[in-house]
Formats: structure tokens, C-alpha cells, sequence
């Protein structure tokens, strides 16, 4: 073989590779932003208590859900946003001592998951946008009217922050937000994610950014709760459990210090997903929005 069908034949190889390697990454960028649209068995009449369908339309498809009546009339509403590939049936252990207190409780299925329509990608600002739509929807009903806090799990919550950037811009304003083992960043917390995998992280989203933008649409400080911080104006109480792995503490950190009084409740021992069953958890949030409606 010649020195000139040699280096052909090497550059047609790494050209190849490079190739391969593009494919792969964007087929991995692609997979990541797809709901698998996991349902939970447990549905909100199972907790005894009158419950009206949540049906909101979307672009993109029917938001589901339901409005769990804690009270008799109008109450205080607080709506619960579940996290990635997680459902609505998931949040009815946060929403219970919240009903016992007396609030009105909205839990609702984002797109791709639970029994809301499927659709190709999910992310933090679909999560964003599907709150949005069901605020606007919870916001024009009566029982509603002694105001509306948000709330959110994991990814739900940094939606709950996001939602109320977002929403300042059409006059939506909640009483309270309560965040629960949310990221302060969801790219950043992706990065961890693949870090603990073993992945090179930083150098994976480097590349992997790249084929999200068209999907995320949003600049990545439109995605960061703490860049945003003179639009989100409203009492923040952030909960987190100190043994957490899957979003480590110093996420929760980040979102007290990045918003002035707002509230750090860290629950010892508990990690993603038994706070809700740690004994002060009850106790902290039905006090901390009492306080906040004057209750």
C-alpha cells in the first residue's frame, strides 16, 4: 500500500470513527430527554377524599390529574409537580399531610408520564411549561381563591422556581414554594448523575449540550432558579434529606444561599424518596404555609 492510500485509508477511518462517535452521542442525548411514561398504581381516591379531574390541554398533548378537596369551599391550594420519571401517585405521600391540614392538594401526570399523553422529549422546560398550564388552570377555579402555593419533588421542584420566573410575566404570583431534593441546577445535576456512572461527565455534556439545545429551546440560565432570582419572588422553603445520593445536599445549599430568607430544612437520614415518611417532615411544611396564609 502506498504512503498516499495509507493515509487515505487512516483518514477515511478516523473520519468514520468520528462519525460513529457523533451518532452515538446523539442517539444518547436523545434516549436521556425520553420519558419511559411509568404509571403508578395508586390513584388519588384512594385516599377517601372528594377529588375533581384534572384534564388541561397542551401543545403537545392532556395534561391528567386531580384537585384532592381537603376542606369543604374555597382553601388554600398547593399544587405538587412529581420528578423525572416519576408520576403523580408518587407525590400522594407529600400531598397527605398537607390534605389533613386542610389544603386543597393538585397532583397531575406531566407529558410522557403517568396517565398524561406520551411525547418524544421531556424536559426541565417542558416540566416548566406543563406546570404553567396547570396553574393557569387551578387559578380559575373558586375553590382556589385563598391563593396557590407550588410545589415540587426532584426535578418537580426546580420546576416549581422556574414556573414562578416564568409566570411573574403574565401576573401569576403563588403564596409559597416549597422545594423537595430539588437540583439548583438540572444540567449541572445531569452531570453529577453521569459522573457517579462512571461517564466523563464534563466532557460528555460538552457534547451532549449540544444536541439538547434544539429540544430545550431555553439558553441554560433561563433553566437555573438561582439566575433568576429578582422574578421569583415569594417565601421558599427548601427540604432536602441529608442522605440523598441521587441529589446530593449541596444542591439544597445552593438554593437557600441563592434566595434571601428562604427557608433549608434538612431532614437527617432520609434520602430521595423517604422524606416524606421522615417523622418532622409533616410538621415542617403544613407549619411553614400556615405561617404563609395566616393560618
Amino acid at each position: 500500500m502506498t504512503g498516499i492510500s495509507l493515509a487515505s485509508a487512516v483518514g477515511a477511518a478516523l473520519l468514520l470513527a468520528l462519525v460513529t462517535g457523533v451518532l452515538l452521542v446523539r442517539g444518547f442525548a436523545r434516549r436521556f430527554l425520553r420519558a419511559k411514561g411509568r404509571r403508578g398504581e395508586r390513584r388519588a381516591d384512594a385516599l377517601g377524599l372528594p377529588a375533581t379531574p384534572v384534564d388541561v390541554e397542551r401543545p403537545g398533548g392532556r395534561l391528567r390529574g386531580a384537585l384532592i378537596h381537603g376542606a369543604e369551599g374555597p382553601a388554600p391550594t398547593v399544587i405538587i409537580t412529581h420528578g423525572w420519571q416519576s408520576h403523580a401517585s408518587d407525590m400522594l405521600a407529600y400531598a397527605e399531610p398537607l390534605l389533613h391540614a386542610g389544603y386543597h392538594v393538585i397532583v397531575f401526570d406531566t407529558l410522557g408520564h403517568g396517565e398524561s399523553d406520551a411525547t418524544e422529549f421531556v424536559s426541565a422546560r417542558h416540566f416548566t411549561e406543563d406546570l404553567l398550564a396547570v396553574w393557569r388552570w387551578a387559578v380559575a377555579r373558586d375553590e382556589t381563591r385563598p391563593g396557590i402555593a407550588l410545589a415540587g419533588h426532584s426535578l418537580g421542584g426546580t420546576a416549581a422556581l422556574l414556573a414562578t420566573a416564568e409566570g411573574s410575566r403574565e401576573g401569576l404570583l403563588p403564596r409559597a414554594i416549597v422545594t423537595i431534593g430539588a437540583p439548583s441546577d438540572p444540567i449541572q445535576g445531569t452531570e453529577e448523575w453521569l459522573r457517579a456512572k462512571g461517564y466523563p461527565a464534563t466532557l460528555m455534556m460538552k457534547v451532549v449540550y449540544r444536541f439538547w439545545r434544539p429540544i430545550l429551546v431555553w439558553e441554560r440560565a433561563r433553566l437555573q432558579p438561582a439566575k433568576r432570582v429578582a422574578e421569583i419572588r415569594a417565601p421558599l422553603l427548601v427540604i432536602h434529606g441529608t442522605s440523598d445520593r441521587k441529589i446530593g445536599v449541596h444542591h439544597a445549599r445552593a438554593l437557600a444561599d441563592a434566595f434571601p430568607g428562604a427557608r433549608l430544612e434538612l431532614l437527617e437520614g432520609a434520602d430521595h424518596w423517604t422524606v416524606p415518611r421522615h417523622p418532622e417532615f409533616a410538621r415542617t411544611i403544613v407549619a411553614f404555609l400556615d405561617e404563609v396564609f395566616g393560618r
